[in-house]
């Protein structure tokens, strides 16, 4: 056999061997995707001496398939493991207990709340079996629908940890900050604000491949600002933004958003989110005034911005311009 390292197919006994770069191309789906589903036990690839994967030709059927029900059929990875079944992975034997603690854990916050699934489903647009599976930690839960949670309750995703605690105080050390590991280990969320308030700010580092799966919505209105590496943003799925170190975005957190480190370095950002915005009166220069999280969704959907932040670690790149002028869409409302 030859060095898995290339960019063409391997020839064994079995048959052809494609690499990852091309099995993901004959999919139709990023590098980082084939990662997450080998990780969430969807496929299952053969791998070299020296680490590569190797896909064969029942691994790209397979892939293919995936790919249609998350494309065509709009399944989520849980669902879609349901459907077709899981593989074998000697590396997911710790993830039964994750998921029953934060199973366990949002069991306690649904009760202290005194909401019941149906509420929940109703406040996060997750179904009552998909809650209830997360619940007795029978699913795993993309990152994009934690969000969704976290904002049903009325927290962060950290709030959301077994280890989440109240703190009170106006200055947090890096060791003090809430965080949450998700994403098979791929995303790191820490809040920069751990006391209840009208702002929301956090420092997210995505390794490569990681994302929010999903794509999510919620009240209010957000900026992040990227301080290493590089993150692919789709807002609607019809705006596709290639943020790198130095770049800004801010956009109304109800338009539908995912994103995903689709680079070979983690991404450092700088989040920040206004939960719920008054939006101020259309053809004013008055700005939004925030009020306290809350669960409502009727806040209207401007078009994003993306500005050019000056980086000493980025010289010489062209700012980035957002693809649609927000006062073209008022003037023609």
């Amino acid at each position: 056999m030859g060095s898995a390292a290339g960019h063409g197919p391997e020839i064994a006994g079995s048959g052809v061997l494609h690499p990852i770069g091309e099995a993901a191309r004959l999919a139709g789906v990023s590098r980082g995707m084939l990662r997450v589903w080998e990780r969430e036990r969807l496929i299952n690839p053969r791998r070299t001496p020296g680490g590569h994967r190797l896909y064969s030709a029942d691994d790209l059927r397979r892939l293919r398939q995936i790919a249609r029900l998350r494309r065509m059929d709009r399944l989520n990875i849980a669902a879609i493991r349901r459907e077709l079944g899981t593989v074998g992975d000697p590396t997911a034997s710790e993830k039964p207990d994750a998921e029953q603690d934060l199973g366990r854990r949002l069991r306690a916050i649904r009760t202290a709340h005194g909401l019941s699934l149906a509420a929940v489903a109703d406040k996060s647009g997750l179904s009552v079996s998909f809650l209830s599976a997360v619940e007795r930690g029978q699913s795993s839960i993309s990152v994009g629908n934690l969000f969704k949670l976290a904002d049903a309750y009325g927290t962060t995703v950290p709030g959301l940890s077994p280890e989440a605690r109240t703190d009170q105080r106006s200055v947090l050390h890096p060791d003090d900050r809430p965080r949450y590991v998700a994403g098979g280990g791929l995303v790191v969320i820490e809040d920069l604000i751990a006391r209840p308030g009208a702002l929301e700010a956090q420092r997210i580092e995505i390794r490569p491949g990681g994302g929010s799966e999903e794509p999510y919505a919620h009240p209010g209105e957000e900026f992040i600002y990227v301080l290493s590496g590089q993150l692919a943003f789709w807002i609607d799925e019809r705006e596709h933004y290639a943020l790198q170190a130095g770049d800004s975005l801010s956009f109304r957190s109800t338009r539908l958003h995912r994103w995903w480190n689709d680079g070979s370095e983690p991404t450092t950002l700088l989040w920040i989110n206004v939960p719920v915005v008054e939006a101020s009166s259309v053809g004013t220069n008055r700005r939004g005034t925030a009020r306290h999280r809350r669960s409502d969704h009727g806040a209207p959907t401007p078009s994003p911005t993306v500005a050019q932040v000056p980086s000493p670690d980025v010289a010489g790149e062209e700012p980035l311009r957002a693809a649609v002028d927000p006062r073209r869409e008022e003037d023609a409302s």
